[in-house]
């Protein structure tokens, strides 16, 4: 029974120091903003696919779909990796 008593406070103490460093770890790297601009690019990217697929918007009336849809990909890439630097370059002003 003593040894239960005694390792309660322990537990919860090193449970404590776990989410700070688990929660100080988010802030630093900032998942849950990567994570929502990763799921964003990639619902839009999936939105590029159908549309090629189905020959329409963009690609309804061009020589060259293939092409179209190329450009209109490495467009979405290249806003998601400027998001990305921007977002690198704000936690290196945090760190500072």
């Amino acid at each position: 029974m003593s040894f239960a008593i005694i390792s309660m406070p322990i537990l919860t103490g090193s449970a404590g120091i776990l989410i700070v460093i688990l929660e100080g770890l988010q802030h630093l790297f900032q998942f849950q903003n990567n994570w929502t601009s990763y799921r964003s690019t990639c619902e839009n990217l999936k939105h590029e696919k159908y549309l090629w697929l189905a020959k329409s918007g963009p690609y309804l009336d061009v020589e060259n779909p293939n092409a179209v849809l190329a450009d209109r990909v490495e467009s979405l890439i290249s806003q998601e990796h400027a998001k990305w630097i921007a977002g690198q370059e704000k936690v290196a002003q945090v760190k500072k």
